[in-house]
């Protein structure tokens, strides 16, 4: 494995370059284009730089991206703690679906699985695991390009603020339970897909900001998972992973 600073210059560098380039590629014309060119791509470019980065061993990867823990159980808790989203969003919309296939597939799960692999797995799990940063440094980081990234979606100063505070904070959680669940990257990604899946299913709001009823819900979720957490490691005589003395 390389060295801290290796990976303290690399993995921003990385980042930042997947990031802008990615921004001022084309419009994709099919739905396989934008695939390929906006998540296939730059998670192969990821894996490999994960792969030189943790000595040229392909086996050492999964467990570097957070991968090799227990999926289906972060599938499971999960849709527990998602089910306020699921419950309140159907009953907000008389219990009406409207999500297409492709929403399906490109909002919901191809979101949620590239996403989390850049940003929870590459960005903040390379800088907080083997970097050495504190959980604020690398947690801030992918949160604010986060945040950014998600600006699209609005129409105005008012929803540009509100787009980008509640995606930002949303990967600043994200992180954390990546890391509070024993760096099980599939726990931030179960959670997002199903985030995602009972918003767009539901339609909870225009954008990621949503409105005050789509946010109580979004707010439950958030803290029965952060709750059950805690209790959960105070149940099994574990300590939390982030502590002061983590935070920077």
């Amino acid at each position: 494995m390389r060295n801290k600073t290796v990976f303290s210059v690399l993995v921003p560098l990385v980042f930042l370059a997947v990031y802008v380039t990615t921004r001022q590629l084309p419009q994709p014309h099919s739905y396989t284009e934008l695939v390929v060119t906006r998540e296939v791509l730059p998670l192969l470019l990821t894996g490999l730089v994960i792969w030189w980065l943790h000595g040229n061993q392909w086996r050492a990867v999964p467990a570097a991206w957070g991968l090799s823990a227990n999926g289906l159980e972060a599938l499971k808790m999960a849709f527990i703690f998602c089910l306020p989203m699921l419950i309140g969003y159907a009953f907000l919309a008389d219990f009406q679906l409207s999500l297409s296939w492709e929403g399906f597939l490109l909002g919901c799960l191809g979101a949620a699985v590239s996403e989390e692999l850049f940003y929870r797995g590459f960005v903040f799990g390379q800088l907080f695991r083997f970097a050495g940063w504190g959980f604020l440094a690398a947690g801030l980081l992918n949160a604010l390009v986060f945040g950014s990234g998600h600006l699209y979606q609005a129409g105005d100063l008012g929803s540009a603020i509100g787009v980008f505070s509640i995606t930002a904070l949303g990967g600043l959680w994200f992180a954390w339970l990546y890391v509070e669940w024993d760096n099980n990257l599939y726990m931030p990604m179960a959670m997002h897909f199903f985030m995602n899946l009972w918003w767009n299913a539901f339609e909870a709001g225009p954008n990621a900001a949503g409105g005050l009823a789509a946010n109580i819900f979004r707010a439950a979720t958030v803290a029965i998972s952060i709750i059950w957490t805690i209790r959960m490691k105070r149940k099994r005589g574990q300590a939390l992973s982030i502590t002061r003395n983590r935070w920077f």
